[in-house]
């Protein structure tokens, strides 16, 4: 299963390090005087910033809300409410910073950071306690794939693959289960159909050499020799 540690630790690290470095995604992202409009925005953000990087991300989490509340415009709302989600998520409310990321991810601004926002929305979808449903796992997993697929020059690139492979085994694993469910209550065509879900979603996953086995069982019950045999055939390498 993947856990909180899996996922958070590549993100905060990597985070805080870009932070350090002075070219963190919020620093990265602050806005300028003449983009948010009133100095006070700007200054409001910046205070942010600098607790983030203190650690007290209840008191940035506070000043952020402050500065929404003056309804920065556009790209500066994007980039507050990426920040909000953050602190949300290190304050341990993963629902909450998940909603706010979903925000800039429906919004699509011209310059706002998406391959952050997929990458922050998969992390507060996979922190949730006692652990993420498989709605939830779900949609990390399409996150942090059209994260992969739109934005490969990423910096969260590499750490999305890592986790995606982990979490497609995961998410394999559980409609396997559920197919090994069905076959025990004599669901056939059920198994049958989770299993060709399994297979076409979570190609070179471990699970799927277990999925032919258990379509061929299913046929057989069903009294479909023939495609159990050319499942068998597929299961074995060669061409049926």
């Amino acid at each position: 299963m993947i856990s909180l540690n899996t996922l958070m630790r590549p993100v905060i690290i990597l985070t805080l390090a870009l932070i350090a470095a002075g070219c963190a995604p919020f620093a990265q992202l602050k806005p300028s005087g003449d983009a948010v409009g009133p100095k006070a925005q700007t200054a409001l953000y910046d205070e942010s910033l600098a607790l983030m990087e203190a650690g007290q991300h209840a008191a940035a989490a506070q000043r952020l809300g402050t500065l929404l509340a003056s309804e920065p415009r556009g790209d500066d709302r994007s980039r507050a409410l990426l920040a909000l989600a953050y602190s949300q998520l290190k304050l341990g409310q993963p629902e909450r910073a998940a909603q706010l990321a979903s925000r800039v991810i429906a919004q699509n601004t011209q310059n706002s950071p998406q391959d952050y926002a997929l990458y922050l929305r998969a992390s507060a979808l996979l922190a949730e306690q006692p652990a993420p449903t498989p709605g939830q796992a779900r949609q990390a997993a399409l996150d942090l794939e059209n994260l992969g697929r739109h934005y490969p020059d990423s910096r969260y690139a590499t750490a999305t693959r890592e986790t995606l492979a982990g979490l497609r085994e995961r998410l394999a694993a559980t409609e396997l289960e559920t197919a090994r469910r069905q076959l025990q209550d004599r669901a056939y065509v059920a198994a049958l159909n989770r299993c060709r879900y399994l297979i076409e979603r979570y190609p070179g996953t471990r699970a799927v050499p277990a999925a032919l086995e258990l379509m061929v069982t299913a046929y057989r019950q069903l009294g479909l020799d023939q495609l159990a045999d050319n499942t068998r055939a597929i299961l074995q390498g060669r061409t049926p």
